[in-house]
């Protein structure tokens, strides 16, 4: 057989033309039928067939099942390392993902092409060359591009984490309530976190005794009570722990996950809570926390911090304080 005759049978094998059935692992084969010769400088010695070959790199079969070759010097040679160069070339390289990923069954089918190898064994290195060249084309072309192409993708921004960071939640717009921006936030955060329960949003500064609830927000099972937050824009000291002392007791005999969530803390305050069985968060807690959700969680998060400024609180300032800063960010493009 000549070069080209060998190509057109690779194709009808890689095809599954006649009565066979497609075998695509034969354009990783044949290239690497030619490459193993190729190392070993077969096409200086002129071999007229494979037994040839085989009384000067005689054939290893013990144990093996691929072509395998003991070398003069010693060692032996396989066409194994070949074939995995074509296969990564296919699939990695060129994202044909149709290609098949047998490598150990491919190579030791090498027997069924002794009849190639009796021909290829006395071909010149160029000829081999233009087999591996034509093979390739051939499979890069038959074989769909299942590259990913990243312009599909929208890109969401982590968008909740921008607002931890820069919004300015200490400053305020006219009649705006102070905190109002941060209790907000609070609720956003744990609406986002805990999907499956009922979560109750109030008023900055209206009372949780006033409005019959436990803290400013709570989080709801049913009629059963599973988190509530008190919310704190300011660094809680020592000081500000006996104001608490309410809360704890209320969120314990209910079994609820109790939080206090604050801008920071001067050193032992967060102590002091913890002590009251009730856990301390500040705002860089919440940042480090929000750090790992997914664009999608976070795009949420915004959408309850919105609804809790433009439902809750109602004040027209910060409802263009967040718009301002939303289309400073790009999260809002002007029309």
């Amino acid at each position: 057989m000549d070069k080209q005759q060998i190509l057109e049978a690779m194709i009808r094998d890689f095809r599954g033309e006649g009565a066979g059935k497609p075998r695509k692992y034969i354009g990783g084969l044949l290239p690497a039928f030619c490459d193993f010769l190729i190392e070993l400088e077969i096409p200086k010695r002129s071999y007229s067939s494979l037994s040839e070959l085989f009384v000067d790199f005689p054939q290893l079969t013990d144990g093996v099942s691929t072509l395998t070759v003991a070398l003069p010097g010693g060692g032996q040679k396989t066409i194994r390392p070949a074939y995995e160069r074509y296969h990564y070339l296919y699939i990695v390289e060129h994202h044909r993902l149709d290609y098949p990923r047998s490598q150990p069954y491919a190579t030791g089918k090498w027997s069924d092409y002794r009849h190639w190898l009796d021909s290829l064994v006395g071909m010149s290195e160029g000829e081999l060359q233009w087999i591996i060249a034509a093979t390739v084309a051939f499979v890069l072309q038959e074989l769909k591009d299942q590259s990913f192409d990243p312009s599909t993708i929208r890109v969401e921004p982590p968008i909740f984490k921008w607002l931890l960071e820069r919004f300015d939640f200490g400053a305020r717009a006219k009649g705006e309530p102070t905190g109002a921006a941060f209790q907000a936030l609070v609720f956003g955060y744990i609406r986002a976190d805990a999907p499956h329960l009922q979560v109750e949003a109030r008023k900055a500064r209206a009372g949780s005794a006033r409005t019959k609830g436990i803290g400013d927000i709570d989080a709801w099972e049913g009629d059963k009570l599973v988190i509530s937050a008190e919310v704190k824009h300011f660094v809680v000291s020592e000081k500000d722990i006996g104001s608490f002392a309410h809360f704890s007791s209320s969120v314990i005999e209910r079994a609820a996950l109790g939080m206090i969530v604050s801008e920071d803390y001067v050193e032992g305050a967060r102590e002091s809570i913890s002590a009251l069985g009730i856990n301390p968060l500040s705002r860089l807690d919440l940042l480090h926390i929000v750090s790992l959700w997914d664009p999608l969680k976070q795009r949420n998060a915004l959408n309850a911090f919105q609804w809790a400024v433009v439902h809750k609180e109602q004040n027209s300032g910060l409802i263009e304080r967040v718009n301002v800063f939303l289309k400073s960010v790009g999260y809002i493009r002007e029309p």
